[in-house]
């Protein structure tokens, strides 16, 4: 799959067509995390703990077989899934000439910031530099 090119505008148009998805996989995510760290001993071999081991192991895959599906959904959309944990994404993008990453956060409205590839979150800059110098390219041209 090659790989997407969103303007700012096409990757905001985006956030809001992914969010519910993204939100559910933050939601499956946490979910997940939760039910492997708990972990149920039985005082007896019964039947009905062994039967509610396996409900529990099958409700765990199927969450996992949800989130797995939802993100390979995002990464068709054009999304990179950088951090579940913090629900991270970027979008590829183009400025001046070079290759940068769009960031996203859940919670944010829309996209804030933005790096090259291979940079960490410490690189952050702000998009309103972007947004800066597309209206000086726009003044140029008058």
């Amino acid at each position: 799959m090659s790989r997407v090119y969103f303007s700012l505008k096409q990757a905001n148009e985006l956030i809001k067509k992914i969010h519910p998805e993204v939100e559910r996989v933050q939601q499956l995510s946490e979910e997940l995390t939760l039910i492997d760290n708990t972990k149920i001993e039985f005082d007896d071999d019964s039947m009905e703990n062994f039967l509610l081991e396996i409900e529990l192991n099958k409700n765990f895959h199927e969450k996992n077989i949800e989130l797995y599906s939802l993100l390979g959904y995002l990464i068709r959309q054009g999304c990179i899934m950088r951090e579940l944990e913090k629900m991270e994404i970027d979008f590829y993008s183009k400025f001046e000439g070079k290759e940068i990453l769009f960031c996203w956060r859940v919670g944010e409205e829309s996209v804030k910031f933005w790096h090259y590839p291979g940079e960490g979150l410490d690189k952050r800059k702000e998009i309103s530099q972007i947004e800066d110098s597309y209206f000086e390219q726009l003044k140029k041209m008058k």
